[in-house]
């Protein structure tokens, strides 16, 4: 049976207390690379060949088993995408939280159920004591995602992972969790790693940021040199399909500057990449981008990216 490669050679660092983003489209390995990181990737099918994972001076690669559960939760949480399908539906949220406590910082019982009645109310919940015996199914879609956040950060670890954080909740409800997020990061000075595809939310939130397609990093730069000098097509691309606010007032709708696609879609990991993959759908490739393979290089600054053709607009 042939391997599919879901993510190649992707390399990043994080400094303590920095804000990372991760962005691309969907299925371009985002999610992947951190619950390998994590060790989360369900072994078989998956399986990790090669590479390194340092944290502190260990490598989260070779760990045993009993490590690597030592590590999550207390040194490096995780909040999913569907907090609906992460919670357990039959144990209270409060319950849920405690059992983090107990596990990792070794709490009593009741102890660990008044510090997840904190959490709660430090998260902006409500009522919380009354919450905390409460379900999944009976919080709504962003206090069940507050309540995600609050079992991340209930062992005060060093990095947290945000995957998606603000998928299907309401703008109003958006800007709540990251501005929540925002203040607890100052509050434990967490390290935070933020996977999106809302360069908005990259904008706001984030120092640095990893430009991620099939696979692969092709572009990472300080965010402010990112936003004004992307050099990657495929960034480019994302940003110029971002929707604009600062159209002028007046301006009549058929005269105002449509948004540009990315024509085609992501690769399949079925079939063999060669060359650029992002050559089948880049208006500036060449002959050498379907041919081979770019390298990833630095420009400057600390902007690396991987293009034969990169720069411009």
């Amino acid at each position: 049976m042939r391997c599919l490669n879901a993510v190649n050679g992707v390399s990043f660092s994080m400094r303590e207390g920095e804000k990372l983003g991760v962005v691309g489209e969907s299925g371009c390995g985002k999610s992947v690379t951190m619950l390998s990181l994590m060790r989360l990737i369900p072994q078989p099918p998956g399986e990790i060949h090669g590479g390194k994972a340092m944290f502190w001076g260990r490598d989260l690669l070779t760990m045993s088993n009993d490590e690597i559960r030592s590590v999550r939760g207390s040194q490096i949480a995780m909040i999913f995408q569907d907090p609906m399908t992460s919670l357990n539906p039959v144990l209270t949220v409060g319950e849920q939280i405690a059992e983090t406590a107990v596990l990792h910082r070794k709490l009593g019982r009741r102890a660990a159920r008044e510090l997840a009645v904190e959490m709660l109310h430090r998260v902006n919940i409500p009522e919380p004591e009354r919450r905390a015996d409460e379900y999944p199914h009976q919080f709504s879609g962003g206090m069940r995602q507050r309540a995600m956040i609050a079992a991340a950060l209930v062992c005060n670890p060093k990095v947290l992972i945000a995957d998606e954080p603000t998928t299907a909740l309401d703008v109003t409800i958006q800007a709540q969790i990251i501005e929540l997020m925002l203040d607890l990061k100052r509050e434990f000075d967490t390290s935070i790693i933020m996977i999106t595809h809302d360069l908005g939310v990259v904008a706001e939130t984030c120092a640095r940021v990893v430009v991620m397609y099939a696979g692969r990093k092709v572009e990472e730069a300080a965010a402010g040199e990112l936003f004004a000098a992307p050099l990657h097509p495929y960034t480019q691309g994302l940003l110029s399909a971002t929707p604009r606010l600062e159209t002028a007032p007046g301006t009549r709708r058929a005269d105002r500057p449509r948004l540009v696609e990315i024509p085609g879609m992501v690769p399949t990991l079925k079939g063999e990449l060669k060359g650029c993959c992002f050559a089948p759908r880049c208006h500036k490739a060449t002959a050498i981008c379907r041919e081979s393979a770019p390298t990833l290089e630095d420009r400057g600054n600390g902007h690396i990216v991987s293009c034969f053709n990169c720069g411009g607009a």
